[in-house]
């Protein structure tokens, strides 16, 4: 979709407001549908959007004859139009902002100039939707039975050079385009942004929307829908009308537009239940309050030491969890029996909830003798949704920078190693492994504040600042999301 060139106008308000009503949902319309293209994969750059003021017939024009002078044989050129129509002296017109009824012939811009500016240019594949009053051209319209069999790639090879000059109009030229006030946009627009932005169903081949299908889901829906919300049971009948070399061609290529479905729908779906988030830290052993000032720091890191370590860090770990007890109870209105009695022992102790387990943990470090690291973690939840408690929040806000979901399945470390590299851009993500162990690696994603370890039974996100446990589940997403963007989410499973 990045070889798309669009012009799309919206007029809403106009300058001759006594005579000219408002188009109700005309801004709506363009706007949604210059994020339908967007989201399609099309060039920012390559769209233009002129909305009310900027919709004078002299700049319409301009960018018209703009495109149409640097539309490659390579390029599809998208028109898009909401706003008044008018069918006179047996032409159809578009109105500007600056259209006056009183001097149609001077202040509008016929279909007819359109089409022909853009016929004439290099670009073979022209595409205009015209939402708009007596905009139609009533034409016999032979329906084509749905091609199944080809895969998206097969289609787009088959259809990629399919020639065509098309119009989708909202209505036939004898009518009027319709708005639908509970849904805020023209009843023909809102179904063609439903077509481009994937939610129509069983109008794809694959993942591309053909043109004989889209009119179909177009006359369908919009002929139903006016007759629903009109007293008057009023006729909306969307046309097409155009040239083509053959019976169908390729609208749009939702590919981009269902993987990200696909890729939102497997976040959504993460167990947080299977979730443990973490942080830790390390002090001198000497600020326990344990240590006497009888006793030395250890000069060594031993086992004997590590134990002694975890004794005199019993009234620690004691004072923590009788604290995180307390807030529990304060914010969360925790009772009594929604707390079980604490477990200490051997330097860990754990507060189990009626929602989650909090446990502490001290050891000596593996570095440092005379130091130890805390490890906090918040485990084994029973309800997940404690998560976006907002108390719940409070309580451990800044306190985790490490959140480690257990996969469902084994995962080979190694091919998403290989798959990284393959993309072989690494200021847009890269890996991090040791030769002699692949069955671990660190990911590193542009724009993502930390990085993603990976072994064959976890995803770990490692934050670079502590967080909320909510904050750092959105973190989570956020991470999972970017790598299925490269491709690599569906072998986590």
């Amino acid at each position: 979709m990045e070889n798309y060139i669009g012009l799309i106008i919206a007029v809403e308000n106009y300058h001759d407001a006594k005579n000219l009503n408002k188009v109700k949902f005309a801004l709506d319309d363009a706007t949604a549908f210059f994020d339908s293209l967007i989201k399609l994969g099309c060039n920012k750059s390559k769209l233009q959007y002129l909305p009310d003021n900027l919709a004078t017939k002299t700049t319409i024009k301009e960018k018209i004859k703009e495109i149409s002078q640097y539309a490659t044989a390579s390029d599809t050129i998208v028109f898009y139009y909401a706003g008044h129509g008018f069918y006179h002296n047996g032409k159809n017109l578009i109105s500007c902002v600056d259209t006056s009824l009183t001097s149609l012939p001077t202040t509008t811009i016929s279909i007819h100039f359109i089409l022909s500016a853009f016929e004439k240019s290099k670009s073979n594949k022209v595409i205009a939707f015209l939402d708009c009053c007596h905009s139609g051209i009533e034409f016999s319209e032979i329906e084509r039975s749905p091609v199944n069999e080809f895969s998206t790639d097969d289609l787009k090879y088959e259809y990629a050079n399919a020639e065509h000059l098309a119009v989708f109009a909202s209505c036939k030229s004898n009518e009027k385009s319709q708005a639908d006030i509970n849904r805020k946009h023209g009843v023909w627009s809102y179904y063609l942004i439903e077509a481009l932005s994937g939610k129509a169903k069983g109008i794809y081949d694959g993942a591309i929307l053909f043109s004989d299908k889209l009119q179909k889901y177009l006359a369908d829906n919009t002929f139903q829908r006016v007759k629903m919300i009109t007293p008057e049971k009023k006729n909306q009948t969307p046309v097409k009308y155009g040239k083509e070399t053959k019976e169908k061609f390729i609208v749009a290529d939702l590919t981009k537009v269902f993987v990200e479905k696909e890729i939102k729908a497997s976040v959504k779906g993460i167990k947080f239940e299977k979730a443990t988030i973490l942080s830790s830290e390390d002090d001198w052993v000497s600020n326990l309050p344990g240590f006497k000032p009888n006793h030395k720091p250890p000069k060594e890191i031993s086992s004997y030491h590590d134990g002694w370590i975890k004794s005199i860090a019993t009234e620690l770990i004691e004072e923590e969890l009788n604290n995180i007890a307390k807030e529990l109870r304060l914010k969360l209105k925790y009772k009594r029996k929604d707390i079980e009695e604490p477990v200490i022992e051997n330097g860990a102790g754990q507060l189990s909830t009626v929602d989650f387990d909090y446990v502490i943990i001290i050891e000596q470090s593996k570095e440092k003798a005379d130091k130890f690291i805390l490890t906090r973690s918040i485990e084994n939840f029973k309800n997940s949704d404690i998560l976006n408690n907002p108390d719940f929040n409070k309580i451990f806000k800044h306190t985790f920078d490490e959140l480690e979901l257990r996969l469902s399945r084994k995962l080979n470390v190694e091919s998403v190693i290989d798959k990284i590299e393959e993309i072989d851009n690494e200021e847009l993500i890269s890996v991090d492994y040791e030769q002699t162990d692949t069955t671990n690696c660190i990911i590193t994603i542009k724009g993502f504040d930390g990085q993603i370890v990976l072994t064959e039974n976890t995803f770990t996100i490692q934050m670079n600042q502590k967080e909320s446990p909510q904050n750092l589940v959105l973190s989570c997403q956020g991470a999972y999301q970017a790598i299925g963007q490269q491709g690599v989410q569906k072998m986590l499973g």
